[in-house]
């Protein structure tokens, strides 16, 4: 059985990777038109665990402050309560000539440009973009002793309704458990701001962001991020 499991482990990473590939798309710094928000929207690659790159939503204001997107929608975020919350998401920003440069909390300055392979504009929703029906999020972090993987899947039954499911497992040499949840529910999208209406009557709002291709970039919606997460469509 753990045999199995890491084989399915390292089958999921190896997608990742190949999948993420096809999003190292070129961009010139003048081509944002459709960025609607008062506030500068991106997403970046980064590595993740073993060997897998995934994506991280990032905003940036006006004043020069940066936040990694998390959970919360940025429309309704207190930005001094995140900051207390959440000291490690914020950062400076600046953009000299085509290169931001970004300085985290810990003072390291790390510059990025568009075309660049690592750095990508990111869009609010519109209604005349169609979702795809389903998309996936695959998770794994190491916690010493092995590893969890956590499967998250949204599918969007029609233009209200919705099914959110989770499958959560935990891995090591000699052992594996699965975990799994589900959810159903209405939705509403708005600009950078899902909401999920449950089916027990509890209410999220989650932050929500559309990715980009080509040159002028447009909106891509093979790649969404929710709550700070990036979902990749399923064919």
């Amino acid at each position: 059985m753990a045999n199995t499991h890491k084989v399915s482990l390292f089958s999921y990473l190896i997608i990742i990777v190949v999948i993420c590939g096809a999003y190292t798309v070129k961009y010139s710094a003048n081509t944002l038109e459709y960025q609607q928000s008062k506030e500068k929207w991106f997403f970046k690659a980064i590595s993740g665990y073993p060997m897998s790159i995934t994506f991280e939503p990032l905003v940036l204001f006006e004043n020069g402050d940066y936040v990694e997107v998390g959970m919360e929608p940025i429309e309704s975020l207190n930005r001094t309560v995140s900051k207390s919350n959440r000291p490690k998401a914020w950062g400076k920003w600046e953009l000299k000539g085509d290169r931001y440069y970004l300085t985290n909390h810990k003072g390291k300055t790390n510059d990025y440009g568009l075309g660049s392979g690592n750095w990508f504009p990111a869009f609010p929703y519109q209604t005349n973009l169609k979702l795809a029906r389903s998309y996936k999020n695959t998770c794994s972090t190491d916690v010493g002793y092995g590893n969890t993987l956590t499967i998250s899947k949204i599918t969007f039954i029609d233009g209200e309704h919705f099914l959110e499911g989770e499958n959560m497992g935990a891995l090591s040499p000699n052992a594996a458990a699965w975990k799994k949840s589900g959810h159903t529910g209405t939705y509403h999208i708005e600009d950078h701001t899902i909401t999920l209406n449950f089916s027990d009557g509890k209410q999220e709002k989650r932050s929500f962001a559309i990715s980009a291709k080509g040159n002028p970039a447009v909106p891509n919606p093979k790649m969404i991020f929710i709550g700070g997460d990036a979902y990749l469509a399923e064919e």
